[in-house]
Formats: C-alpha cells, structure tokens, sequence
C-alpha cells in the first residue's frame, strides 16, 4: 500500500492562499477570512481530511453556481436563549463563525444559548466554533449533518450523514477537555484516498448495494471526481460497527436538522456528491447548530477550571498498558500544537494538486499567488516558504 504524499505548509503562507483563492472567485473578505482560519485550524489539528482538502465541499457547489462566495448571513427569528440563522447560500464557515458569537453573547448574558442554522454549505472543522467558546471561557458543542453516505445499522439503503462533532470546555492550566472527531466510520475522503492508492479500506465497512454483504472494495464502488482530490462518489453507502455510534449519528441530527426549525433532515438529501454540481442541487448541509454554556452562572469559573485540570491529571498521569508510552488526552497534540505556536502543518498531495486545479478553472495560477506572496513578505521568507 502506497503512503500518504504529505506536504509541510508554512502557515501563514498558507492561509495567504486559501484566502487569496477565495478573494479571486469574488468571495468577501469576511468568507475569505473564515474559511482560511478554518483550514488552518484544521490543520494544526492535524486533521487531513478537514484540511486543504475540504475547501472542495465549497468548490463543488461553487462551481455549480450554488454557493454564494459573497453572501451575508441574516438571523430569521431569535429570543434570549436562541437564534436561527439563514446563510443565504453562504460558506459554511462564516455562519458557524457568526451562529457562534451569537451564542456566546447570549450564554454569558442568560447562561446557556442555542442557536441553528440552516442554507449555507460545509462549515469545515467544528473546532473552530467551540473554540470561539472555550476562549470566551464557556463550553460549546457544534455540528452540521450532511449528505447521507451511511446506511442506517442492519440495513443497506442511503440515509444518515456522516458529520463532525466537536466539544470543548475551557480549562486551566492543562490542555481543555474536548471531543472532535466524525460520528461515522467513514466518508467519501477515504474513499477517495482508497481509490488514489489502489487499495482496500482498512476494514469492510461498506455495504454492497447488490448483495448487502459489507465490503471494503471502495474501488468497485467509488468513483473519482474529475478535478478533484479529496471528495469521490461511492454507489455503496456506509454502514455502522455497533448501534452506539449509529445511535449518537441519530442524536445528533435531532439537533442539526429535526429540532433545527428550518432544518432539512439528512434522508431528503442526493447521496452523491456529483449530484451537487447539477443546476438547482440543494446544500449538502441541511443544518447545524451550537449549543454554548457559559458555567460562570452556575458556580465559581475557576471551580470549574480546577475540576477539569484534575481531571486531565488524572487521565493523562495513569499507568500507559502494554504497548503504549503515554496517556494522551482526545486532540492533546493539536492543542499542544496551537499553544506552543506551531509555524507549519501538513497538507495532503492530492489535496494540493487539487486546489491548484480549482484555481486554474477559476484563472488563477499558483504562480500568480506566488508572486504576489514574493511581494508581501520579501524573497528571503518567499523563497522558504513558497509551493509549487
């Protein structure tokens, strides 16, 4: 099996492209902003797939003449505890952005806020938003459902979303307490990064639409988009390991899309990403939300703070079992990484290559961007920094 082709990205150059990027298709600054944020973020995380490369969940409808690289979100309806947000065909990124200072500023006015979303695209890593909160000193958990890729536990028919899930609550002296990870097992990124390197999955977690048999021949299946690197169609839909997860996919979309006033519940939508590029396709997101807690009504912050320290020791100092150097907490390095100041992260080829390839559909060169990135910071950081 081929490795991962990884790239080191300097940061800061690499948030100056995907903005750039963004800029050159007609998207606002505001867009432009989150969305660089957000993949940078997603990369010091060390996320992969929600990296670089998940740009092209905007691309794809961009492309398609959906998504509105410009558009300025609105709240439709609110009242002190809640708001719901209309993206007006906007990125992902920027309405979580805006739903999340919206329910911050609610929760440290009345204690805990609420606010959904609806009609925009793929918000990228929900760590993002819950940060916003753990930086205000608060709690937040956030998601949005998606596309349905998974078939319901025990059966073989396309019907749940394979979406992010992130928590957080601030800390104190160690790293915060946070959760970030898919309630899936799977999604068209390892498809795609299957098919790319000739190779099975890593377990047979789809579900053969002929025989229903589980399989992890994402290659029979699955299909590449034409100038694209992470997103790929897959005819087999995902299947579920154990009921515990299958049920937490379901809670969640209780708060993305059922509950969600305006939400569109995950079984409405097309399954196939290349059903998005047709003319009048819907968002693959049919809803989100943030749930925001600020625990300074409730009792002392620094109370909470001190629970939570002890409680990261607690874990973090246990005895490591056979085979293992260290405890860890869920996303330590990537916290680890955005405190000490990381400079560079990875991006995958693939992802890259891909990027490159959006921008030139759009007449826009790397060699341009380059240029441009020679002029801002000089040739000695340009030459150490700059890819091609």
């Amino acid at each position: 099996m081929a490795a991962k082709k990884t790239i080191e990205f300097d940061n800061d150059y690499f948030h100056f492209v995907v903005k750039q990027g963004w800029l050159h298709i007609g998207g606002s600054e505001a867009q432009a902003q989150a969305i660089a944020d957000n993949l940078l973020l997603a990369g010091l995380q060390g996320k992969l797939y929600q990296g670089l490369g998940v740009i092209e969940a905007l691309t794809i409808p961009f492309e398609a003449g959906a998504l509105d690289p410009k558009a300025e979100p609105e709240i439709e309806s609110e009242g002190p505890t809640w708001a719901v947000y209309k993206g007006n065909k906007a990125s992902g990124h920027y309405v979580c952005g805006l739903m999340a200072e919206t329910a911050i500023s609610k929760a440290k006015q009345y204690g805990m806020a609420i606010v959904f979303g609806h009609d925009h695209y793929d918000g990228g890593s929900f760590t993002a938003y819950t940060k916003k909160a753990i930086d205000a000193g608060m709690y937040a958990q956030s998601s949005n459902n998606s596309l349905p890729l998974s078939a319901p536990y025990g059966g073989k028919d396309f019907a749940l979303s394979t979406p992010p899930f992130d928590a957080a609550l601030v800390g104190g002296e160690e790293v915060p307490i946070v959760t970030s990870l898919k309630l899936c097992e799977g999604y068209d990124a390892d498809i795609s990064d299957a098919i790319i390197e000739d190779r099975d999955l890593h377990a047979p977690l789809l579900v053969d639409p002929e025989t229903g048999e589980l399989t992890a021949d994402a290659r029979k299946w699955g299909a590449l988009i034409p100038g694209y690197g992470r997103v790929a169609d897959c005819r087999a839909p995902w299947t579920f390991t154990n009921p515990r997860l299958y049920a937490l996919n379901i809670w969640n979309e209780l708060l993305c899309a059922i509950i969600n006033p305006k939400g569109v519940i995950t079984s409405e939508l097309p399954p196939l990403p290349t059903d998005y590029l047709k003319p009048g396709a819907p968002s693959p997101v049919g809803g989100s939300y943030i749930l925001v807690i600020d625990p300074s009504h409730f009792g002392p912050l620094e109370e909470v703070q001190r629970k939570s320290d002890a409680f990261v020791r607690a874990l973090t100092q246990s005895t490591p079992r056979a085979g293992f150097d260290e405890v860890q907490m869920p996303g330590q390095k990537g916290q680890q990484a955005m405190r000490q100041g990381a400079t560079s992260h990875l991006v995958m080829d693939a992802h890259w290559q891909a990027y490159k390839d959006f921008l030139s559909r759009q007449g826009l060169t790397i060699e341009e961007l380059n240029q441009r990135w020679l002029q801002q910071v000089g040739p000695q950081v340009a030459d150490s920094t700059m890819q091609y």
